[in-house]
């Protein structure tokens, strides 16, 4: 599997991004997260604000369209619906150049019908991630809680509404990893010694 994109799904609080960006350092792949929206927003015209603001975030539920099937002319569309779009497109550009790793906005459902991707999803036990929240933002366990079932809610409605497949569910991706049961660099070196033997590589 040359030029890999590996994907990134993740619960909240279960070290997703770290994860990501410490496999993306080992196999010296470009790392898009908060980059992306960067990217989308520059190439889109929108402001960096704009796209930040509608981020992994469900809007517009009226209006009944697939952007990953690609839409040509988004000058009608709402502006959360722009702002997606705009995320969607970058992520195509990533995928034809391959060797990154892309975390959240659909990245594996818009870059399914590629051969080179490998999408991810990290979870691991609620009490794990409370703890983790709790310390990094310096906040109560109660509103760890609180923030982690938001959150995951947001990302599930949103991940649901644009794709085919389940937020979460171990059919939607091509592995799941407990990050509570392996560790953040135990995640990193299952995760890289996966897309070693995709690639035919040897240790």
């Amino acid at each position: 599997m040359e030029n890999a994109v590996i994907t990134i799904g993740r619960q909240y609080g279960s070290g997703g991004r770290e994860i990501g960006e410490k496999l993306a350092g080992k196999l010296g792949y470009a790392y898009y997260d908060t980059l992306l929206l960067e990217k989308s927003a520059k190439e889109s015209g929108l402001s960096q604000h704009i796209v930040e603001r509608y981020d992994e975030c469900l809007a517009d539920k009226w209006l009944n369209i697939s952007l990953a099937g690609g839409v040509k002319d988004v000058s009608h569309l709402p502006l959360p619906l722009r702002a997606v779009l705009s995320q969607f497109e970058a992520i195509e550009q990533i995928g034809k150049k391959g060797s990154a790793v892309i975390v959240g906005r659909c990245a594996d459902y818009v870059l399914q019908n590629k051969e080179n991707v490998f999408s991810v999803f990290i979870h691991s036990e609620m009490s794990r991630r409370i703890a983790r929240v709790a310390q990094r933002n310096q906040i109560s366990e109660k509103e760890a809680g609180k923030r982690i079932r938001n959150t995951d809610k947001q990302r599930a409605s949103y991940y649901n509404y644009y794709t085919d497949k389940e937020w979460g569910a171990s059919e939607s991706y091509n592995i799941c990893v407990d990050s509570g049961k392996f560790g953040i660099d135990g995640a990193v070196d299952l995760l890289q010694a996966c897309v070693q033997k995709l690639s035919g590589e040897s240790e």
